[in-house]
């Protein structure tokens, strides 16, 4: 074979493996715009996560801190971020989560545009974290209030996918629907007031430590709220 023929061959099988690699790189792109419901649900698995993760993490910061002797009435979630949260029980640094001298946390804001309910902007601490006392969840220690961490008004779908991460039963489809009355607008700043309940005749709820679920009266059905136990009392 001469040398324009094997250049010739070089040439064609080049060609070849073009052709061949922009088949393969257009099938995939049909495959994603195809599939864009699984793409949506990949994301919406990455948000959920991603709200798990940041509970688990105060969790373990307030935990923490109880090990390290301050006790949780003293336990402050002060943040130039959000105002409310100052507890005068908290007589330095140390006992601030979101201070480096605390639990050196810091405070992730909600990525509203994504995980929350638009509809839902003008109700009291959307797009906001709430650390509330004010609950008690049924079935996790006693019937005092616990120290929670929660996310109100999250969309009913992220809601329903946080529930399948933590294998949380969504009876057809749908959150469950607490049949108390939570109160997701009290700040802690150091007290409790066992006045709401979360997961009261529920058994999807009841006894987790953690969930998503639906509002029945306040707040409203339709409206879908996580939440996360950081001490259990």
């Amino acid at each position: 074979m001469n040398r324009f023929s094997r250049e010739s061959g070089s040439a064609l099988v080049y060609i070849l493996i073009a052709i061949a690699l922009f088949a393969a790189l257009s099938f995939a792109v049909a495959q994603m715009m195809r599939g864009g419901g699984s793409t949506n649900d990949e994301l919406r698995r990455l948000q959920a996560t991603e709200i798990l993760q940041f509970g688990r993490s105060l969790r373990s910061a307030a935990q923490g801190m109880e090990i390290d002797g301050i006790i949780d009435t003293e336990i402050s979630f002060e943040t130039a971020a959000v105002a409310g949260y100052a507890n005068a029980g908290c007589g330095g640094d140390s006992c601030k989560i979101f201070s480096p001298a605390g639990s050196g946390m810091n405070y992730s804001e909600p990525v509203a545009a994504d995980w929350l309910d638009q509809s839902q902007s003008a109700e009291a601490n959307f797009g906001q974290w709430v650390f509330s006392g004010d609950n008690a969840v049924t079935g996790v220690g006693t019937a005092a209030p616990d120290l929670l961490v929660m996310l109100p008004w999250v969309t009913r779908t992220l809601c329903i996918e946080i529930n399948d991460l933590l294998g949380v039963t969504n009876p057809g489809e749908t959150p469950p629907q607490d049949s108390g009355n939570a109160d997701i607008t009290t700040k802690f700043t150091g007290t409790y007031a066992a006045s709401q309940s979360i997961g009261g005749g529920d058994p999807e709820i009841e006894g987790r430590r953690a969930g998503c679920f639906e509002g029945a009266g306040t707040p409203a059905a339709g409206t879908y709220h996580f939440f996360q136990v950081l001490i259990a009392r």
